[in-house]
């Protein structure tokens, strides 16, 4: 019988509270754990660049799903290495560190060296995640020297020395057999080796299922940190190579897919588009500490995002003389690209009081946040879905959301849509549904009584049904189609 085998190695990793990819991850974890995969057994691993893959104990999972929704007594815990005692004291990956710091430093920069600063980073990304390997085979190498020194010293000496070579970290056997299905949702292009993927698809006879979430470093990367776009040209022709199966969270992000890949001459796989949930698992036990009506913003602090429009209506707004704004709350961490509105946003006297920020919000504060604002806004400039919006409306707030790319996928008739980069439209209507309760209140009845909110068990089965359809294939598909034919679509 085929073995369904989820790859949960960002959440593993992952040390904050759950934001889009990693909670997609997450929350497939949560139903396979619960027994909700189907009729096939389901298995657990995860991925070191040093050693390969290797099987991870639910126990351990469960504690790093723990972890991130919050629960006190979960203890930081980073994927295992085979052999490796599971009670040693866990850090974020190198890796996974080295990269928080860039993005600290650069948040700090003046935007004209914190632009370089990331280009270097990511044009040497190869290079440097290269370097780390070998360090760790030095050390490996130290390590085992001295170890055989200790053992020399303590033992007479032999009548003939052996000198054993150096060798590098010993790759364990993955634990997949012919015919099982391997799926990954997480952080792909920072946490993979696609190439050694594929090359383990074809010994192996494993079928891959992979996600797209969005292609936007490549079709927008002046949105993105650096020069971006050669990286994740080379990452989605390798996705595609490896792939048996893509699942897209958008038709806005198959068609970019597709696109992309017929550009790129790549191996065009099988497509189909899935639809993520909007339920955030943990009940409100409290209510937020704003005692003032308050639109609320949930999105990582980045350029992409869009904050920059609503500080300037808001400035438009007070500029003119109006003084019964909301509070406008940001929640989310922040990103890159953000340096100059940082400032802005503290030395500006004009919005003192008016714009507040909040980071490292669980699921439990986030669910009193979106069930006590007036209503929510999303301005972003380009998404490959949008998952806040689908939340507002799963917790039956009205939102305010940019109309740009996969955005009237999420909201459908139950989101007014602006200009992102109109600044008198956000300011015009921001300020007409905070002076008109009685609009937002009817808006409210409108997703009431005909928004359905999607779960994230429908999308853990939706994906897990995906794979299955994979299993019962009678041969694993090493061949792709010609880049030429068109992939058939498949739309939950």
């Amino acid at each position: 019988m085929s073995t369904i085998w989820l790859d949960v190695t960002t959440t593993l990793s992952w040390q904050r509270p759950a934001v889009g990819v990693v909670r997609v991850e997450a929350e497939c974890a949560k139903s396979a754990l619960s027994g909700k995969a189907g009729n096939l057994p389901i298995r657990f691993c995860a991925f070191n660049r040093d050693t390969g893959f290797f099987e991870i104990a639910a126990a351990d999972l469960k504690g790093a799903l723990e972890r991130i929704d919050g629960v006190e007594h979960a203890k930081p815990n980073s994927p295992q290495t085979p052999g490796s005692p599971a009670s040693a004291p866990q850090k974020a990956p190198l890796v996974e560190r080295l990269k928080q710091l860039t993005l600290r430093l650069c948040s700090r920069l003046p935007s004209r060296y914190s632009s370089r600063l990331l280009h270097f980073a990511m044009s040497r990304k190869a290079g440097i995640l290269e370097m780390i390997h070998g360090l760790r085979l030095i050390k490996h190498a130290l390590q085992s020297l001295a170890l055989s020194l200790i053992r020399r010293r303590a033992q007479p000496a032999p009548q003939q020395a052996i000198v054993q070579p150096v060798t590098a970290l010993a790759r364990a056997e993955p634990p997949f057999k012919a015919g099982d299905v391997y799926i990954s949702l997480g952080l792909d292009w920072n946490d993979k080796d696609l190439p050694q993927l594929r090359q383990l698809k074809r010994k192996l006879g494993l079928r891959v299922l992979l996600c797209c979430y969005d292609v936007i470093p490549v079709k927008a990367p002046q949105l993105c940190a650096g020069d971006v776009a050669p990286f994740f040209s080379n990452y989605f022709s390798n996705l595609a190579e490896a792939a048996d199966k893509v699942v897209c969270i958008s038709r806005c992000s198959e068609r970019d897919l597709l696109g992309l890949l017929d550009t790129l001459g790549a191996p065009v796989p099988e497509t189909s588009v899935i639809t993520l949930g909007s339920d955030l698992p943990r009940p409100v036990k409290k209510q937020p500490e704003i005692d003032r009506p308050y639109i609320l913003f949930v999105s990582t602090i980045e350029r992409r995002k869009n904050h920059e429009v609503l500080y300037r209506a808001y400035t438009r707004l007070l500029d003119a003389g109006v003084t019964d704004l909301p509070l406008m709350v940001f929640v989310g961490m922040s990103g890159w690209g953000i340096s100059e509105l940082l400032n802005d946003l503290r030395l500006d006297e004009r919005i003192k009081g008016h714009i507040e920020m909040r980071t490292n919000v669980t699921d439990e504060e986030l669910n009193g946040l979106y069930g006590n604002a007036l209503f929510t806004v999303y301005p972003s400039l380009y998404e490959g879905w949008g998952l806040p919006v689908a939340e507002s409306l799963a917790h039956g707030k009205f939102c305010l959301s940019s109309d740009a790319a996969s955005l009237p996928e999420v909201g459908g008739e139950f989101v007014e849509y602006l200009d992102p980069l109109s600044v008198p439209a956000w300011a015009e209507r921001i300020l007409f549904y905070a002076r008109h309760p009685e609009e937002l209140a009817r808006k409210e009845q409108v997703i009431a009584t005909r928004y359905v909110a999607p779960s994230w068990s429908d999308t853990a089965r939706s994906i897990f049904d995906k794979a299955h359809e994979l299993a019962n294939q009678s041969a694993p598909t090493s061949e792709s189609r010609n880049p030429s034919q068109k992939a058939p679509e498949h739309h939950q």
